[in-house]
This record gives C-alpha cells, structure tokens and sequence, in this order.
C-alpha cells in the first residue's frame, strides 16, 4: 500500500513541476490562459495517465 501511496505523491509532484513548466512557457509565448483553459487540462490528464502506467508497470514487474 505504501508503494502505491509514493507512486501518486510521486506523479502529483510531477504534475505539479508540469504544471509550472506550462505556466512559464505561456508566460513566455504570451499566451492567454483566460482564452485557452484547455491548457490547464494537459498536466492534469497527464499526470493521470502517468499515474495508472506506472501503477501497471509496478504491478508487471512485482509478479515476476
């Protein structure tokens, strides 16, 4: 169970760096996040998907 609970502090972490990355390169491009909300979603599914896959890969490689 601890594993599973460092897996996701683990990738809210990494969310939460993915997240400062693309609020600095639209800061950077000057782009608008109040007209481009879907941006915020990127990190957020992101890190989701990373999430479940190394979850899977965890589980693989524990029944070998």
């Amino acid at each position: 169970m601890l594993t599973y609970v460092s897996l996701a502090v683990g990738c809210a972490g990494l969310g939460i760096l993915l997240t400062v990355v693309l609020l600095a390169v639209c800061q950077y491009f000057r782009i608008d996040l109040a007209q481009n909300l879907w941006l915020i979603s990127l990190p957020i599914v992101l890190t989701i998907a990373l999430n479940i896959w190394f979850i899977e890969l965890y589980d693989r490689i524990k029944k070998k």
